[in-house]
């Protein structure tokens, strides 16, 4: 009920007209605008809502890809969209990465040790593997020597996800220690818009989920949640 409450909030704000103002604010003020947003598990049953959402943010937002994310290569006119996944699931396979191929769409996928063994296919098809831990903990509460563990990079990742992605999965000695890895991004799950002078370890991401309607994925992308959490 509270989520149902929250949702409609958001709507009824977005249609005020003052997060968009304030998203051509932003826009004005820090030159084009890029919203990620983090997707995980893609069940069976939401595999229509998915593909749904692929094509609504195609029609509505410039979708771009991570290495035109790496390279600030961004739409001046249209809200920027950065898709991500989370943790490893085996369900991709056949749920997500046919449908994002279809829509010529790439994307990151940060990976935990559940997913270690999708880097072939995702890699095949031209995805970005980016690195969530080894077993999903939350990093403040480690020792030295098992934050460095788990963060420890591979060859060629220059991408890192925080574990739950709240204020609390992170602090300066774990940001420290993502840095001394050799990584050159780190995102978060806080809602925000992302310009070309974020704080490059701590990049916003939204958390969204395919089932949500179009109306309320568009508002929260236009920055609605932002305003009221």
């Amino acid at each position: 009920m509270k989520k149902k409450l929250r949702n409609l909030i958001i709507i009824l704000f977005y249609l005020t007209g003052i997060p968009y103002l304030r998203f051509l604010y932003l826009r004005k003020k820090y030159g084009p605008l890029v919203r990620i947003i983090a997707f995980h598990e893609i069940k069976d049953n939401e595999v229509e809502a998915f593909k749904n959402k692929l094509k609504f943010l195609k029609n509505n937002f410039n979708i771009i890809s991570p290495k035109d994310f790496y390279n600030q290569r961004f739409s001046k006119k249209k809200l920027n969209i950065l898709l991500t996944f989370d943790d490893g699931y085996k369900s991709w396979l056949k749920n997500v990465i046919p449908y994002l191929k279809r829509e010529k769409i790439s994307a990151i996928f940060f990976l935990d040790k559940r997913g270690f063994g999708l880097i072939p296919e995702l890699v095949q098809d031209e995805h970005e593997i980016g690195s969530h831990t080894i077993n999903h903990l939350r990093l403040p509460e480690l020792s030295e020597g098992r934050l460095k563990e788990e963060v420890k990079r591979k060859e060629g990742i220059i991408s890192f996800a925080y574990p739950f992605g709240d204020k609390k999965s992170f602090n300066s000695k774990v940001i420290e220690e993502i840095k001394k890895a050799g990584y050159k991004y780190a995102f978060t799950i806080l809602p925000g818009f992302n310009h070309k002078k974020t704080n490059k370890f701590l990049i916003y991401r939204d958390s969204l989920y395919p089932e949500m309607s179009n109306v309320l994925f568009k508002a929260w992308l236009r920055g609605s949640y932002d305003l009221i959490k």
